[in-house]
């Protein structure tokens, strides 16, 4: 009998992510939800799921739900991470999985107790190059100009450039968290009404053997080049590097090793320095 497969966001890209990956063929498409009843039972209609819920807490509360594909935003993403994981339900998420220094402590606990082993983190941009790379290397300049998204018109949607949008640092981070690692702040800029970095320049030294050369900008501040400069934009790639994980994840009933603990220690590291 195929495990019973939910979705928290009832959107597009949930769909494609299905299709994309052939989920359907082992999951049986079970439950939609989303904050407007009717909206998700129109989508439940319209893509062949047995029910909707017009309340996340609602279908994660339904015993028959064995995995839930989490594409929420990212600043109430961890929050229905932490609760599926507490109901012993398997998640499957994008980056990034924490987004406020509050889910820490949560996200440690998670680790802790091995539920952490029941999340799954989808990798659509090679996390693991830039830690490959760095190992033939003495020194690594990261620069990233990330486009404003939604035409530039509402602040508050505003991505954090190293929270949101840096894996692959992080991932390089956490593979040389045992080494002697500094972290040199030369200039931030934070929104005042989000609390998100817009801007960021920094240097990290890893124990004299590497150092990294960070400067981060999101276009924000001058939407006119940011619409000309979609070379030096952010591009996700669309092929999943960790697909036969994912099949592996999906098909076993026993908890899964991926990549999803590597944001924890990256992440505190930094809400250390920029904060402190």
């Amino acid at each position: 009998m195929k495990s019973n497969l939910a979705i928290l966001s009832s959107d597009q890209k949930s769909i494609d992510f299905i299709k994309k990956n052939k989920l359907s063929n082992t999951l049986n498409l079970y439950a939609n939800s989303s904050r407007n009843t009717e909206a998700a039972q129109a989508f439940c209609k319209s893509y062949y799921f047995n029910k909707y819920y017009g309340s996340y807490e609602d279908l994660i509360y339904d015993k028959e739900v064995d995995f839930i594909l989490n594409f929420l935003p990212s600043g109430i993403k961890f929050e229905y991470i932490y609760l599926c994981l507490k109901n012993n339900i398997k998640v499957i998420t994008d980056y990034p999985i924490i987004s406020s220094s509050n889910d820490l402590e949560h996200f440690n606990e998670l680790v802790e107790s091995k539920l952490i082993n029941n999340l799954f983190l989808i990798n659509e941009i090679n996390f693991k190059k830039l830690y490959e790379e760095s190992t033939n290397q003495n020194a690594i300049t990261y620069v990233k100009n990330f486009q404003y998204s939604n035409d530039f018109k509402n602040s508050l949607d505003t991505k954090d450039v190293l929270f949101d949008l840096c894996p692959d640092l992080f991932y390089l981070i956490y593979k040389y968290r045992n080494e002697k690692i500094t972290v040199l702040i030369k200039d931030k800029s934070i929104d005042k009404l989000t609390n998100k970095i817009n801007s960021l320049k920094c240097e990290i030294e890893i124990n004299e053997q590497l150092k990294i050369k960070i400067m981060l900008k999101s276009n924000i501040f001058n939407t006119d080049s940011a619409i000309k400069s979609k070379e030096m934009s952010f591009d996700t790639n669309k092929t999943l590097y960790n697909s036969e994980d994912l099949n592996s994840f999906v098909n076993s009933k026993n908890s899964f090793e991926n990549l999803s603990i590597f944001t924890y220690y990256p992440y505190k590291l930094f809400q250390e320095v920029l904060y402190e």
